[in-house]
């Protein structure tokens, strides 16, 4: 298994507002739980690690959901 998916990121990224989250719970290198405090998302597909955004931005098949 390799170092990231042992450690739990500082925060992760809400797919609906992009905030930055820092109420979240990472389990076996994944995300469990979390929650937007800007939003209020709580689906859990739908937060990101920074490096997981900055591949799916910078490859440009990044959209916004529901526009």
């Amino acid at each position: 298994m390799s170092e990231r998916n042992i450690s739990s990121p500082d925060f992760l990224l809400c797919c609906d507002c992009e905030s930055p989250c820092y109420v979240f719970e990472w389990k076996e290198g994944s995300v469990a739980e979390a929650v937007c405090e800007v939003c209020g998302n709580q689906e859990v597909e739908l937060f990101l690690t920074e490096e997981q955004y900055d591949g799916y931005a910078f490859s440009g098949a990044w959209s916004y959901r529901g526009r």
